[in-house]
């Protein structure tokens, strides 16, 4: 198996994995509680960097669209990119309470116990 396995997806998929939590999930297993279980760590260990990903394109967006280069946005009097920030900080949020869901089901993280380490 390849180190990344998306590297030999079309761009297409490439840029869908990089934002979408369900194109990841609906890839995994789901049928025994224990595949729900692994779908839930999965989701409570990357959710919240998508959610911050989506947050991020939507401010993007919007700065975009409320600098002089705006104008170039403007459809029919519809600033364009304006309109796409509600959306795009929505899917952030819905990203943000999956996330929040799946550590309900799945408890916090584990975290390593400290390690001693030699001063030499």
């Amino acid at each position: 198996m390849p180190s990344n396995p998306t590297s030999d997806l079309p761009v297409h998929h490439a840029v869908i994995a990089y934002f979408w939590a369900p194109w990841h999930l609906r890839r995994m297993p789901r049928a025994t509680p224990e595949d729900r279980m692994t779908r839930a760590v999965w989701c409570r260990d990357h959710c919240a960097t998508l959610a911050g990903r989506w947050i991020l394109l939507g401010f993007a967006l919007w700065m975009i669209q409320i600098s002089p280069l705006g104008f170039v946005f403007v459809i029919g009097g519809w600033p364009v990119l304006g309109l796409l920030f509600p959306v795009t900080f929505m899917v952030g949020i819905g990203h943000l309470v999956a996330h929040l869901v799946a550590q309900k089901k799945a408890g916090p993280p584990k975290i390593d116990p400290p390690v001693e380490r030699d001063e030499e």
